[in-house]
């Protein structure tokens, strides 16, 4: 989704996950409600977000995005994780619309804190392919590789929070393109 940073860690997680998400970068801010949901084998995990994108100047834009992620590799008793992931997400506003696909890793590394407290921090390299369409005019696609590093913090075995920042290539298509995004999240998971 547009000026919400990319963060993947190198984990799944069964079961459903409602989040509350806020972005922002330079010329705009963001808001978005998520939803997660993998099975008990942790083979995959599915996500999606709705919510709005308020640039410096104009109107809020519609903001979406989903993404799947599958875990392919795991070491010391779960505690290292690689996953790979590929999403698509954008943003609608009268009649110019954004689509991006960002395609790559994530790798976290967790440990716990007590029986039900973790931290996990994570890196996520990724390629984006962007394209801006609007209305009477050709539309117009680039593409950037870009990470973003970021922490999450289980407070309870159920309410988390996550931040993180993505950097990187610079995208010339409107907001969520910039050269760093900041993020933050509170989720609940349904166990």
């Amino acid at each position: 989704m547009p000026t919400i940073p990319v963060l993947q860690n190198g984990f799944t997680s069964s079961g459903m996950t409602l989040a509350v998400n806020y972005g922002s970068e330079s010329a705009s801010t963001a808001y978005a409600l998520a939803f997660g949901w993998g099975p008990s084998s942790n083979r995959f995990q599915l996500s999606a977000a709705l919510g709005g994108v308020r640039p410096d100047t104009g109107g809020t834009w519609t903001g979406y995005g989903a993404r799947v992620a599958i875990p392919l590799f795991s070491a010391k008793a779960d505690q290292f994780g690689i996953a790979a992931f590929a999403g698509v997400g954008g943003g609608r506003r009268d009649t110019t619309s954004l689509v991006r696909i960002p395609v790559g890793l994530g790798v976290g590394y967790r440990f716990g804190i007590g029986p039900t407290r973790s931290v996990s921090a994570y890196a996520s390299p990724f390629f984006v392919w962007s394209r801006l369409s609007e209305r009477g005019s050709p539309a117009q696609g680039d593409n950037a590789m870009r990470g973003s590093v970021a922490l999450d913090l289980v407070l309870t075995r159920n309410v988390g929070l996550t931040a993180g920042y993505e950097f990187g290539g610079k995208s010339s298509s409107t907001f969520g393109g910039s050269s760093g995004l900041f993020g933050a999240a509170v989720s609940y998971a349904f166990r």
